[in-house]
């Protein structure tokens, strides 16, 4: 899942008179690995289809049936200097027990009921809206390296967390701060238009924000390989996050397709 943070920054930010680039550590920018996008084969996508309409209409049966027994979930964190983890679940009972303990894996809450009753109705809605956006986001279709043959709704981008822990220590800056760009973009020496650029961000490399520099409203500050800082317009140019968030699909004993793990970026 690509996080953009335009709309992060505009919710923190306030509109401040810009500080001059300071000079800082020089740093290696972190490589990012392309993402891992495959083809689905058609067997696949006739089984998501299928799938995604079952859990669209509430249908536990045939929810069930696009449920393996034991499921796998990959939980990584906003700070991309922790390695994400893994979990097994299952079997279960029901599939609405299957639901409620997939949404415990959903990156975010859900409504809870006021008055002390199950909750799991209210999970299982959480979890099959989770289902239907993981299917209908735009997302390529792709692997995640935690989960081997199995063919997910997202493509996810590998890259190394001791690596970008070691940056963000040596900048003084914590590790959900990094971003990358989809375009080589320039950075310019002052944060407005027409400022000279002063270094040229490129793809598939995880840079450093730096948040100790003021800027005014829609610019952020962004640590510079060769030292000190300059500025990018997040109204502009799309600061990407290597997040990960969607539903996995393997085959069962009898070659069908069924859902069989669940990534989420959690708190």
């Amino acid at each position: 899942m690509r996080i953009v943070l335009s709309t992060m920054l505009v919710l923190l930010g306030v509109a401040a008179p810009a500080m001059p680039a300071a000079a800082g550590e020089p740093y290696m920018p972190v490589p990012l690995a392309p993402a891992a996008v495959v083809t689905p084969p058609p067997e696949l996508v006739q089984a998501a289809t299928a799938f995604l309409a079952a859990v669209q209409r509430g249908d536990g049966d045939g929810i069930a049936a696009g449920l393996a027994p034991r499921l796998t979930l990959v939980d990584g964190a906003l700070e991309l200097g922790m390695v994400r983890r893994t979990e097994e679940i299952g079997p279960f009972a029901g599939v609405d027990q299957a639901l409620a303990a997939l949404a415990d894996n959903i990156g975010g809450i859900y409504e809870q009921p006021f008055d002390g009753t199950d909750v799991t109705p209210y999970a299982a809605k959480a979890e099959r809206e989770f289902i239907v956006a993981a299917l209908t986001d735009g997302q390529s279709w792709g692997r995640d390296p935690l989960l081997g043959d199995a063919i997910c709704s997202y493509a996810y981008r590998s890259f190394d967390p001791a690596a970008v822990t070691a940056v963000g220590q040596k900048l003084d800056t914590q590790t959900s701060s990094f971003f990358y760009v989809d375009a080589p973009a320039g950075v310019l020496a002052r944060p407005e238009a027409g400022a000279p650029v002063v270094a040229t961000l490129a793809p598939d490399l995880l840079y450093g924000l730096d948040y100790d520099t003021d800027a005014p409203r829609a610019w952020i500050a962004v640590h510079l390989p060769d030292g000190g800082s300059g500025f990018v317009n997040f109204d502009t140019l799309e600061l990407n996050k290597p997040y990960a968030s969607g539903i996995c699909f393997s085959q069962n004993a009898d070659g069908l397709w069924v859902m069989s793990a669940q990534t989420a970026t959690n708190l």
